[in-house]
C-alpha cells in the first residue's frame, strides 16, 4: 500500500504537518494543479502537488487546505523555491488542525520524480 509517509520516506521529503495521519493515509494517485479549486477534477485519495503560485494570502492558504481535506485528498505536496521560500505557516497550521499530511518539496525535487515514484509503486502493487 502506497501511503503519504512511505512515499515521503522513499523520496526524502519532509512532512511539515500531519505526521501521524501520513502513516496510514493511502495514495490512490498523484495529481498536479495550480488551480485555486482543483476539486472538480479530483475523486479522492490523491496526493496533490502544487507550488502555491495562486496562494498568496493567509486566508486563501487556510481555505485551500480546508477544501482539500473536505474533498478527501490524501495529502498535499508543496513545492518551495518558486513563489514561496517555505510552506506557508497558515497552511501548516490548517493542516495540523485537520490532521492532514502536508509535505515540503524542495526546489531540487521535480514533481515528475514524485509522480514517477508513486506510479511505479502503484503499478507494482
Amino acid at each position: 500500500m502506497l501511503t503519504v509517509d512511505s512515499l515521503a520516506t522513499e523520496l526524502g521529503l519532509k512532512l511539515a504537518a500531519g505526521k501521524k495521519a501520513a502513516v496510514g493515509r493511502e495514495i490512490r494517485w498523484v495529481h498536479i494543479s495550480e488551480l485555486t479549486d482543483p476539486t472538480p477534477w479530483l475523486s479522492g485519495g490523491e496526493l496533490l502537488l502544487t507550488t502555491g503560485i495562486r496562494l498568496q494570502e493567509p486566508q486563501a492558504q487556510r481555505e485551500y487546505v480546508e477544501l482539500l481535506v473536505s474533498s478527501g485528498v490524501a495529502g498535499l505536496a508543496f513545492g518551495i523555491g518558486f513563489d514561496h521560500d517555505s510552506v506557508p505557516r497558515e497552511m501548516v497550521k490548517a493542516a495540523e488542525k485537520a490532521s492532514f499530511p502536508l509535505l515540503e518539496v524542495p526546489y531540487e525535487t521535480p514533481f515528475i520524480a514524485i509522480t514517477e515514484a508513486a506510479a511505479n509503486r502503484l503499478v507494482n502493487e
